[in-house]
């Protein structure tokens, strides 16, 4: 079967009657756990939701591989796989992959509401989505099952898509347009994309919410422990280190990161730069020769992926974290995970100057800026911090401080769930007999 038949046997939390509260359907890529960056969003505002103990959160998803599909309760968020392969997200397939998701995943919520109306439950009072296709899906799930839609609109993806995907692009651009049209709410990371999307795309301003990204502040901390770290990752002890972790694309501007680091090395032999992630075709097609072309071999620590829940101790086992965005649409109006937790670990953090981001990282207070491809003042900027620990220590400091003063999840989430108002989460029905 789909889904379980039978409620759980463990006791729900104090005072939280989890099946006669209505429900929250929340669509994601990649289930939970592991919580990563394809669901680190989500996860969050689901245990926002049940924290305010108002509802119950479906969380629907693919399995890892059809072999892997179940359902199951994890920290009282019920998660929902339907038949997938998100193993193959990322892969040549990834494609009809996703169109496959993109059916499955409306199937299994109108399964779903049959299933809690067979069970006299609450059915689903908001579902809930991030990114387009999932939004999409989302929005014809609510047709079927007419309830409003909220959206969680963090990036452009048809201005990624304009230089890895350049026949989505417009294509994407419709399909952005006709997802925030119909969303009940949508919840955007910054000012400049909500003033963005009400100027160019002519949205109410009542129906945007600013939600800025974060990070989880007791996770990503200074003290994590780092024995080891740097041996396994065979970088000397001593050596200063750059790190950059996250997606790696072209806009990431990566290529400008390395063509940075080769000057850092021309100063500083010993500098290391660590690069977390890869297997795209831009780092394949760009970013590898390039680091054989510019001498960098020894220099440049290429480990790939690594689990998120290991990722707070390589960035604490590091110096300076690096952002070389360039500068686009979507960059001038998103924010990332990867500032917040580099700030997070307390490490000071070179970035592009953009203009939401420049609202937050400000030069000399808690972030060093450089202008968009610029390898230059990237360099300028590193060789800075590494021969200035006073500095790096005053700048690391200061974004950590600001991470846990206004941007840990637990309280920036608060501001996503006061929009479940009661016009959507009513009263619970008495139980069933």
């Amino acid at each position: 079967m789909l889904f379980f038949r039978k409620r759980p046997g463990a006791p729900v939390p104090p005072g939280f009657d989890l099946w006669n509260r209505p429900k929250v359907g929340i669509m994601v890529e990649t289930t939970i756990p592991p919580v990563s960056r394809a669901n680190l969003r989500m996860y969050w505002l689901a245990k926002a939701l049940l924290a305010e103990k108002k509802t119950m959160v479906n969380m629907v998803s693919p399995s890892k591989d059809l072999a892997t599909r179940r359902s199951y309760f994890v920290e009282w968020i019920w998660m929902n796989q339907f038949p997938g392969w998100a193993k193959h997200l990322y892969s040549k397939w990834r494609l009809p992959v996703r169109i496959w998701h993109f059916v499955a995943s409306i199937i299994s919520m109108v399964i779903l509401v049959v299933w809690y109306k067979r069970e006299h439950c609450p059915g689903f009072a908001v579902i809930h989505a991030w990114n387009p296709l999932a939004g999409l899906a989302a929005v014809i799930a609510g047709w079927l099952i007419r309830r409003p839609v909220f959206v969680d609109f963090t990036d452009f993806y048809s201005d990624i898509a304009r230089t890895d995907m350049p026949l989505l692009s417009k294509p994407l651009v419709w399909l952005e347009n006709f997802v925030l049209r119909q969303a009940r709410h949508v919840f955007v990371v910054s000012n400049q994309l909500k003033e963005h999307l009400v100027r160019a795309q002519g949205l109410p301003a009542a129906k945007i919410h600013v939600v800025p990204d974060g990070t989880d502040s007791e996770t990503f901390r200074p003290d994590c422990d780092t024995t080891g770290v740097r041996a396994r990752l065979g970088i000397p002890e001593d050596a200063p280190v750059l790190v950059f972790h996250g997606d790696i694309k072209n806009d990431d501007g990566v290529d400008i990161l390395i063509e940075a680091m080769a000057k850092v090395v021309a100063e500083r032999p010993d500098a290391r730069l660590l690069i977390l992630g890869g297997g795209s075709p831009y780092f394949d097609a760009v970013c590898r020769p390039l680091i054989e072309k510019l001498g960098l071999a020894d220099n440049v620590v290429l480990p790939g992926w690594i689990a998120h829940k290991d990722v707070p101790a390589v960035l604490c086992a590091c110096d300076i974290g690096a952002m070389t965005l360039r500068a686009t649409l979507n960059h001038d109006h998103y924010l990332s995970f990867k500032l917040f937790e580099y700030w997070g670990c307390g490490k000071p953090v070179v970035v592009t100057k953009l203009k939401a981001i420049g609202e937050i990282a400000r030069d000399g207070e808690n972030a060093l800026i450089a202008q968009s491809g610029d390898v230059d003042g990237f360099a300028r900027a590193f060789l800075r911090l590494i021969e200035d620990k006073d500095l790096a220590a005053h700048l690391g400091r200061a974004g950590r401080e600001l991470v846990v003063r206004e941007y840990d999840w637990r309280e920036i989430m608060k501001k996503e769930t006061a929009v479940y108002t009661s016009e959507f989460l009513g009263p619970p029905c008495p139980p069933s007999p």
